[in-house]
Protein backbone atom coordinates (compact mmCIF):
# COMPACT_ATOMS: atom_id res chain seq x y z
CA UNK A 1 0.00 0.00 0.00
CA UNK A 2 1.36 3.63 -0.77
CA UNK A 3 2.45 5.75 2.30
CA UNK A 4 0.43 9.06 1.25
CA UNK A 5 0.35 12.12 3.08
CA UNK A 6 -2.23 14.33 3.20
CA UNK A 7 -1.91 18.25 1.39
CA UNK A 8 -3.39 21.51 2.33
CA UNK A 9 -5.33 23.41 -1.06
CA UNK A 10 -1.84 25.60 -1.33
CA UNK A 11 -0.20 21.93 -0.89
CA UNK A 12 1.44 22.65 2.00
CA UNK A 13 2.01 19.70 4.83
CA UNK A 14 0.95 22.69 7.18
CA UNK A 15 -1.79 24.80 6.78
CA UNK A 16 -0.23 28.67 5.76
CA UNK A 17 -0.91 31.56 8.59
CA UNK A 18 0.52 34.72 6.81
CA UNK A 19 0.66 38.03 8.87
CA UNK A 20 0.54 41.45 6.77
CA UNK A 21 0.59 44.30 9.57
CA UNK A 22 -2.64 43.61 11.57
CA UNK A 23 -4.20 41.31 9.14
CA UNK A 24 -3.82 37.77 9.59
CA UNK A 25 -4.46 35.22 6.94
CA UNK A 26 -4.95 31.72 7.93
CA UNK A 27 -5.98 28.61 5.92
CA UNK A 28 -8.17 26.20 7.45
CA UNK A 29 -7.78 22.64 6.35
CA UNK A 30 -10.00 20.81 8.56
CA UNK A 31 -13.44 21.58 7.60
CA UNK A 32 -15.62 19.43 6.47
CA UNK A 33 -18.33 20.72 3.86
CA UNK A 34 -21.64 19.32 3.04
CA UNK A 35 -24.34 21.15 0.30
CA UNK A 36 -27.44 20.84 1.48
CA UNK A 37 -30.97 21.11 -0.99
CA UNK A 38 -34.59 20.13 -0.06
CA UNK A 39 -36.25 18.62 -2.34
CA UNK A 40 -39.32 19.39 -3.79
CA UNK A 41 -42.87 18.43 -1.58
CA UNK A 42 -40.31 17.77 1.11
CA UNK A 43 -40.53 20.96 3.21
CA UNK A 44 -42.06 19.75 6.18
CA UNK A 45 -39.96 16.29 6.57
CA UNK A 46 -36.65 18.29 5.68
CA UNK A 47 -37.26 20.80 8.20
CA UNK A 48 -38.01 18.37 11.41
CA UNK A 49 -34.63 16.21 9.86
CA UNK A 50 -32.96 19.85 9.86
CA UNK A 51 -34.11 20.39 13.62
CA UNK A 52 -32.76 16.96 14.79
CA UNK A 53 -29.68 16.89 12.51
CA UNK A 54 -28.22 20.29 12.23
CA UNK A 55 -28.33 21.45 16.04
CA UNK A 56 -29.10 24.33 15.19
CA UNK A 57 -31.91 26.34 13.35
CA UNK A 58 -31.56 26.92 9.35
CA UNK A 59 -30.48 29.84 8.33
CA UNK A 60 -32.33 32.98 6.89
CA UNK A 61 -31.12 34.68 3.89
CA UNK A 62 -27.33 36.30 3.79
CA UNK A 63 -26.92 34.19 6.97
CA UNK A 64 -25.23 32.04 8.88
CA UNK A 65 -26.08 29.81 12.09
CA UNK A 66 -24.32 27.60 14.61
CA UNK A 67 -21.30 27.75 16.50
CA UNK A 68 -17.53 27.59 15.92
CA UNK A 69 -18.02 23.52 15.73
CA UNK A 70 -20.74 22.96 13.11
CA UNK A 71 -22.38 25.70 10.84
CA UNK A 72 -24.99 26.09 8.60
CA UNK A 73 -24.64 28.94 5.59
CA UNK A 74 -27.70 29.79 3.49
CA UNK A 75 -26.84 29.53 -0.25
CA UNK A 76 -30.01 29.94 -1.73
CA UNK A 77 -33.37 29.10 -1.65
CA UNK A 78 -33.75 25.87 0.21
CA UNK A 79 -29.88 25.67 -0.10
CA UNK A 80 -27.50 25.34 2.62
CA UNK A 81 -23.60 24.50 3.22
CA UNK A 82 -23.23 22.69 6.40
CA UNK A 83 -19.80 23.20 7.91
CA UNK A 84 -18.24 20.93 10.75
CA UNK A 85 -14.90 20.66 12.07
CA UNK A 86 -12.79 17.81 11.00
CA UNK A 87 -13.40 14.67 13.00
CA UNK A 88 -17.12 14.41 12.12
CA UNK A 89 -17.55 11.00 10.53
CA UNK A 90 -18.69 11.39 6.76
CA UNK A 91 -20.49 14.62 7.31
CA UNK A 92 -22.74 13.97 4.26
CA UNK A 93 -23.20 10.45 5.22
CA UNK A 94 -24.41 11.74 8.77
CA UNK A 95 -26.88 14.00 7.04
CA UNK A 96 -28.22 11.71 4.53
CA UNK A 97 -28.90 9.10 7.01
CA UNK A 98 -31.02 11.97 8.84
CA UNK A 99 -32.97 13.64 6.13
CA UNK A 100 -33.74 10.78 3.58
CA UNK A 101 -35.83 11.70 1.03
CA UNK A 102 -35.86 15.00 2.51
CA UNK A 103 -32.62 16.31 0.44
CA UNK A 104 -29.87 16.13 -1.71
CA UNK A 105 -27.14 15.92 -0.03
CA UNK A 106 -23.33 16.04 -1.43
CA UNK A 107 -19.80 15.97 0.77
CA UNK A 108 -17.95 19.25 -0.72
CA UNK A 109 -15.55 19.24 1.55
CA UNK A 110 -12.64 18.97 -1.38
CA UNK A 111 -14.22 21.37 -3.43
CA UNK A 112 -13.74 24.77 -1.20
CA UNK A 113 -10.50 25.97 0.64
CA UNK A 114 -11.15 28.37 3.46
CA UNK A 115 -9.34 31.32 4.41
CA UNK A 116 -10.07 32.89 8.02
CA UNK A 117 -9.27 36.67 8.14
CA UNK A 118 -8.95 38.74 11.28
CA UNK A 119 -7.75 42.26 12.16
CA UNK A 120 -9.09 45.23 12.51
CA UNK A 121 -8.21 46.27 8.68
CA UNK A 122 -9.92 43.54 6.94
CA UNK A 123 -13.24 45.35 6.05
CA UNK A 124 -10.45 47.88 4.17
CA UNK A 125 -8.65 44.91 3.24
CA UNK A 126 -11.73 42.87 1.55
CA UNK A 127 -13.43 46.28 -0.05
CA UNK A 128 -10.40 45.77 -2.33
CA UNK A 129 -11.45 42.53 -3.89
CA UNK A 130 -15.18 42.18 -3.28
CA UNK A 131 -18.65 44.63 -3.31
CA UNK A 132 -19.49 42.79 -0.42
CA UNK A 133 -20.49 45.57 2.26
CA UNK A 134 -17.97 44.21 5.14
CA UNK A 135 -18.09 46.91 6.89
CA UNK A 136 -21.84 46.56 7.68
CA UNK A 137 -22.02 43.07 8.03
CA UNK A 138 -22.57 41.67 11.31
CA UNK A 139 -21.84 38.29 12.95
CA UNK A 140 -23.71 35.32 11.47
CA UNK A 141 -24.01 37.62 8.06
CA UNK A 142 -23.15 35.36 5.06
CA UNK A 143 -22.97 36.31 1.22
CA UNK A 144 -22.48 34.57 -1.72
CA UNK A 145 -20.00 37.33 -3.76
CA UNK A 146 -17.37 37.49 -6.28
CA UNK A 147 -13.65 38.00 -4.39
CA UNK A 148 -11.11 38.91 -7.48
CA UNK A 149 -13.30 37.20 -10.54
CA UNK A 150 -13.73 34.21 -8.60
CA UNK A 151 -17.35 33.02 -7.01
CA UNK A 152 -16.98 32.61 -2.64
CA UNK A 153 -19.23 32.37 -0.22
CA UNK A 154 -17.84 35.32 2.42
CA UNK A 155 -18.96 34.64 6.13
CA UNK A 156 -18.51 37.10 8.75
CA UNK A 157 -17.57 35.70 11.89
CA UNK A 158 -16.76 39.11 14.58
CA UNK A 159 -18.38 41.94 13.11
CA UNK A 160 -15.36 44.17 11.62
CA UNK A 161 -12.43 41.68 12.50
CA UNK A 162 -13.39 38.21 11.72
CA UNK A 163 -14.38 37.18 8.42
CA UNK A 164 -14.22 33.32 6.62
CA UNK A 165 -14.16 32.87 2.65
CA UNK A 166 -14.61 29.90 0.96
CA UNK A 167 -13.35 30.04 -2.92
CA UNK A 168 -12.79 27.29 -4.96
CA UNK A 169 -10.17 24.68 -4.29
CA UNK A 170 -8.94 24.74 -7.67
CA UNK A 171 -8.14 28.52 -7.36
CA UNK A 172 -6.26 28.54 -4.25
CA UNK A 173 -3.51 29.52 -5.11
CA UNK A 174 -5.00 32.32 -7.15
CA UNK A 175 -7.61 33.32 -4.15
CA UNK A 176 -4.89 33.27 -1.30
CA UNK A 177 -2.41 35.89 -3.72
CA UNK A 178 -5.17 38.13 -3.75
CA UNK A 179 -6.23 37.97 -0.47
CA UNK A 180 -2.43 38.68 0.39
CA UNK A 181 -1.74 41.46 -2.32
CA UNK A 182 -4.70 42.91 -1.13
CA UNK A 183 -3.71 43.14 2.84
CA UNK A 184 0.08 44.06 1.57
CA UNK A 185 -1.23 46.77 -0.15
CA UNK A 186 -2.74 48.66 3.29
CA UNK A 187 0.63 48.18 4.11
CA UNK A 188 1.61 51.01 1.69
CA UNK A 189 -1.34 52.97 1.58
Amino acid sequence: MANLTAITALGGIEARDDLFGGVRITEVADTCLASLAMRRGKAARFRKAAQTALGTDLPAPGQRTGDDTRGVIWMGPDQFLVEAETGTTDLATGLAGTFGVAASITDQSDAWVRFDITGRDVPAMLERLSAADTRQMQGGAAVRTPVHHMLCVLVCRDAGIGFTVYGPRASAQSLHHALTAAAASLQQS
